[in-house]
C-alpha cells in the first residue's frame, strides 16, 4: 500500500514540476511524407536551443483529423534530453483552419457581390424600359403638355420616335451584356463551389497542436520530430511505354499521380509513395465454419436482374498472344548525354520494405491539399525485346504490335494505365494488370497501320441434293476464305495470325476443314477450340497469302448461327 502512495507521490511529483515547465512555442515543417494508396504518415519537425529544466515545446497549427493513436516522438542534437510523452491541445477558432478553404469561401462571396450588382444593374434597366414604353404611349409628366393638347408636327413625332427607339436599343444591348456577364460568374462560382465541396470534409474550424512534454540534462540544439497517420492522400501508378524499332527496346516508365486533400499543403517535402496499406490491418480474419443450409428461395427483383446483368457484360478477358520470353534488365543510374544535351527525367529509387514497396522521390516536391492530381517521375527500367506483330482478322483486321517481357526479379508492377509512344509518336493507351516480381507479361503497343490485313469469302457453295425429285434432310454448305497480311514498314515483320475455324457444339452439326495451302504451326491453340496459328516473317514490300475452305453439314430443320 505504500509503495503504491509513493508511486503516486512521484507522478505527482513529475506533473507539478511540469506545470511550471518553460513553454516553448516554434513553427514547425512538415518535412517528410510516406503516401499510401489512401493515407498517409507526416513527418513534422522543429529546431529549438534548449538549456537545462524541464521544457514544454509546442507544435501548433496540426490539423485535426489524424489518427491520434498513430502519434509518434523522436529527436536528436546536441542537448542530452529525455522525452516524457505529447499531448493534444483544441481549440476552436472563427474560421477554418485550411486556408485553401478560407480562399474559396472569400472567393465566394466576391463572386455572389458581383451576380448581386449585376441583379441590381438589371432592375435599373428594367425601370428604364418601363419609363420609356410610358414615352412611347404618351403616358407620365416627361412629355411637354402642348404634345397632350394638340397635334404634334410630323418632325416631333421623328424624335420622339427616334429617341425611344434608341433607348429600348441599348436597353436590350446591356440586358444582354448582363445576361453573358452573369452566366460567367455563375460559372466560376459552380467551379469554386465544386473545389469547396471537395475539401471541406477535410478541413474544420478547430485548430490543434501537439504539446511535447521534456527534460533536458545537459544543454544544446535538439531536432525534435512528431509523426502521424492521417486520411485524405492517394497514389496510384501510371505507366509510359516508349518503344523504338531500330532498337528494339521499349522504356517503362513509371509514374506515381499523387493528389490529397489532408487540409495542409505539403510544401518542399521528401516525398516517398508505398504500396503498404496500414487501414487494411494485419490481423488475421476470424476462422469461421461453413454452414449449409436449406436454401431459401426468393423472387429477384428486376433490379437485381438488371444488375447481374450490367455486371456479366463489364467482365472482360485477357488473351495472351505473345509467347517469346525476353530478358528486362535495369536502367543504369547514370545517364549518358546525347551531344545535343537532350533533357532528362529525373526518376527516384525503389527500395523493398518488409511486404510492401517503397518509391523515393529523387527531390523535395510540393503537392497542395487542394485535390489535384499530379504526375511525378518514379522510376525507368528497359525491356530488351524482339518486336512481333499479332492479328486476329475475324474481329478485327488490325496488327497489333506488341511483346511478351518478364518482369525484374526485384520489382512489382502494380496494375495501371499505359500510354504507348512507337518511335516518339502516341499511338494509344492500354493497361497491365498486377505484375509479381519475375512474371511474364504482354505488352501490347497499339496498332500499327502498316501492316495490312484482310479476312475474306471467296466463295460460298450451296449443295441442293434431291432424292427422286424430293430435297434430302440435311443441308451442305461449303465456304471458301483467304487470309491476307502485307508488310508496307521497311524492316522484316514476325508475324502471328490467329483465325478460328467453325467448331460445332452439336452432333448432329458436321464440319470438315480441306483445302489448307499453308499449314499451321498449332490447332487449338492454347486449348481453344478451333483456334488455330500461323507464325511466319514478312520483308518489306512482301504479301502473305492463306487459303482454306470447310463443308458445314446438317439437317435442314436446324437453322445454325455464327455462320
Amino acid at each position: 500500500m505504500k509503495r503504491i502512495c509513493l508511486c503516486a507521490l512521484v507522478f505527482l511529483f513529475s506533473f507539478c514540476s511540469f506545470v511550471h515547465a518553460d513553454t516553448i512555442v516554434e513553427d514547425s515543417k512538415i518535412r517528410e511524407v510516406t503516401v499510401y494508396p489512401g493515407s498517409a504518415r507526416v513527418v513534422r519537425e522543429l529546431k529549438v536551443d534548449l538549456k537545462q529544466g524541464e521544457h514544454t515545446i509546442i507544435f501548433q497549427d496540426i490539423i485535426p483529423r489524424i489518427d491520434q493513436n498513430s502519434l509518434s516522438v523522436s529527436g536528436q542534437g546536441t542537448a542530452t534530453v529525455k522525452i516524457f510523452g505529447a499531448t493534444f491541445k483544441e481549440e476552436f477558432l472563427k474560421e477554418s483552419s485550411n486556408q485553401r478553404v478560407n480562399e474559396l469561401e472569400a472567393k465566394i462571396e466576391e463572386i455572389q457581390d458581383k451576380i448581386n450588382f449585376e441583379r441590381q444593374k438589371e432592375y435599373i434597366l428594367k425601370e428604364r424600359k418601363e419609363f420609356l414604353t410610358s414615352i412611347k404611349l404618351y403616358a407620365g409628366n416627361q412629355i411637354p403638355k402642348e404634345l397632350v393638347t394638340k397635334m404634334p408636327s410630323t418632325e416631333s413625332l421623328g424624335d420622339v420616335y427616334q429617341f425611344v427607339s434608341n433607348g429600348l436599343t441599348d436597353v436590350e444591348s446591356e440586358k444582354e451584356k448582363i445576361r453573358l456577364m452573369t452566366r460567367d460568374l455563375f460559372k466560376e462560382k459552380k467551379a469554386l463551389q465544386n473545389e469547396f465541396r471537395q475539401i471541406q470534409n477535410t478541413s474544420s474550424r478547430t485548430k490543434r497542436s501537439v504539446a511535447v512534454e521534456i527534460s533536458c540534462l545537459k544543454s544544446g540544439f535538439l531536432n525534435l520530430e512528431i509523426a502521424y497517420h492521417l486520411s485524405g492522400a492517394y497514389w496510384r501508378p501510371v505507366y509510359d511505354a516508349r518503344a523504338e524499332l531500330n532498337k528494339k527496346e521499349v522504356e517503362l516508365a513509371i509514374y506515381a499521380m499523387v493528389k490529397q486533400t489532408t487540409g495542409e499543403d505539403w510544401s518542399d517535402v521528401d516525398l516517398t509513395l508505398s504500396t503498404s496499406q496500414p487501414s487494411v490491418g494485419g490481423r488475421m480474419p476470424y476462422v469461421a465454419p461453413w454452414i449449409l443450409r436449406p436454401q431459401q428461395i426468393a423472387r429477384p427483383s428486376t433490379r437485381g436482374r438488371r444488375n447481374l446483368k450490367m455486371e456479366a457484360k463489364s467482365v472482360g478477358s485477357q488473351h495472351e498472344a505473345f509467347s517469346d520470353q525476353v530478358v528486362m534488365r535495369l536502367m543504369d543510374d547514370e545517364f549518358v548525354l546525347a551531344k545535343n544535351k537532350e533533357a532528362q527525367v529525373d526518376y527516384g529509387r525503389v527500395n523493398q520494405k518488409g511486404l510492401a514497396l517503397e518509391y523515393v522521390l529523387s527531390k523535395p516536391v510540393s503537392i497542395f491539399s487542394d485535390g489535384t492530381e499530379q504526375k511525378l517521375p518514379v522510376s525507368v527500367q528497359n525491356l530488351d525485346v524482339d518486336f512481333e506483330y499479332s492479328t486476329f482478322p475475324k474481329v478485327r483486321a488490325s496488327a497489333f504490335l506488341g511483346s511478351r517481357v518478364q518482369n525484374s526479379d526485384q520489382l512489382k508492377l502494380l496494375a495501371g494505365d499505359v500510354n504507348l509512344f512507337l518511335d516518339g509518336d502516341y499511338v494509344g493507351k492500354s493497361s497491365i494488370d498486377s505484375i509479381m516480381p519475375g512474371e511474364d507479361f504482354d505488352l501490347y503497343l497499339g496498332v500499327d497501320e502498316n501492316i495490312k490485313v484482310k479476312r475474306e469469302m471467296i466463295s460460298k457453295e450451296v449443295d441442293k441434293t434431291f432424292f427422286a425429285g424430293i430435297e434430302s434432310s440435311s443441308k451442305k454448305v461449303t465456304y471458301k476464305y483467304k487470309l491476307t497480311v502485307e508488310n508496307y514498314t521497311s524492316k522484316t515483320a514476325k508475324i502471328k495470325l490467329f483465325e478460328a475455324m467453325p467448331t460445332p457444339e452439336d452432333d448432329r452439326i458436321k464440319v470438315k476443314v480441306f483445302d489448307i495451302s499453308v499449314k499451321p504451326e498449332e490447332k487449338n491453340w492454347k486449348d481453344r477450340a478451333g483456334i488455330w496459328l500461323w507464325k511466319f516473317d514478312l520483308k518489306p514490300k512482301q504479301k502473305k497469302e492463306i487459303f482454306y475452305s470447310f463443308i458445314v453439314e446438317h439437317p435442314r430443320k436446324i437453322v445454325v448461327d455464327g455462320i
